[in-house]
């Protein structure tokens, strides 16, 4: 298998929750676009054949001013499987993890399949069944989160965990762009943001992941999710605490991480 190198690195990183340098850096010449997103496909194939299923993707880098700033030419994605998913309430260890941040989120079900490029706002939320609150835990295979833009997509998107509300609101009467949200660890207030934050309207970060999966002909299926991009700067999760992501229209997401 082509970059079966790469795959095993990334693999064991994993599982043995030890980071890596940069997948680039182990590849002669470089890691290209094309050769990360066969790294990232060639994991889930082997833990779909394995009995994972697809649950849905997040979207990352929708907040155009952290993407510049870092220097990054572009969002990214990665896929969510179903083992990837916790209810709001859950106790989560702290040795799950290689070095966790949390993010808040607006969370899409998508009702009716997304194909193509360029679709419109309307067009997705049309698609939308629902929105909900959520936290992304996102944590990083390569040591300190530092690397080039294709390590992103090689490393799935720097996807760990996703946390739910479990409750689904419809669009209708709801306006996006003005959900706010408030992070807070251990009671206290530490950040907060709107849905406007991802890419200017949360629907524009579904209709980029539906183009850039319709590139490696793909789409968005009925049923699955996608995870919209960060509304508060990304946190780090560096000793035992209890988090609440506290919604304006969708509610609370909770998650206590434990030693």
């Amino acid at each position: 298998m082509a970059y079966e190198r790469e795959i095993e690195i990334l693999e064991r990183a994993e599982s043995q929750r030890n980071p890596v340098g940069p997948i680039s850096d182990l590849t002669e010449g470089g890691l290209s676009l094309e050769a990360a997103h066969t790294i990232c496909e060639s994991i889930i194939a082997r833990r779909r054949a394995g009995g994972g299923e697809i649950a849905g993707y997040k979207v990352g880098f929708t907040n155009m001013a952290v993407r510049d700033k870092l220097g990054l030419p572009d969002s990214t994605y990665g896929y969510i499987m179903e083992d990837m998913i916790l209810e709001s309430g859950r106790n989560i260890s702290l040795k799950d993890f290689i070095a966790p941040k949390i993010e808040c989120e607006i969370c899409f079900k998508i009702g009716k399949d997304l194909f193509g490029k360029g679709l419109s706002v309307e067009k997705v939320l049309d698609a939308t069944m629902g929105v909900g609150a959520a936290f992304e835990i996102c944590d990083s295979r390569i040591l300190n989160w530092k690397c080039p833009y294709p390590d992103f997509f090689a490393d799935n998107g720097f996807a760990a965990r996703v946390v739910l509300s479990g409750a689904w609101r419809p669009l209708s009467g709801f306006d996006l762009l003005e959900e706010n949200v408030t992070l807070f660890q251990e009671g206290k207030e530490i950040s907060s943001g709107k849905g406007e934050m991802a890419m200017g309207h949360p629907a524009r970060a579904v209709a980029w992941l539906a183009g850039k999966l319709h590139e490696r002909g793909r789409g968005i299926m009925a049923g699955q999710i996608v995870m919209t991009g960060t509304l508060t700067p990304i946190h780090p999760v560096d000793r035992p605490s209890a988090f609440s992501g506290r919604f304006s229209t969708l509610g609370e997401v909770n998650v206590t991480f434990v030693q």
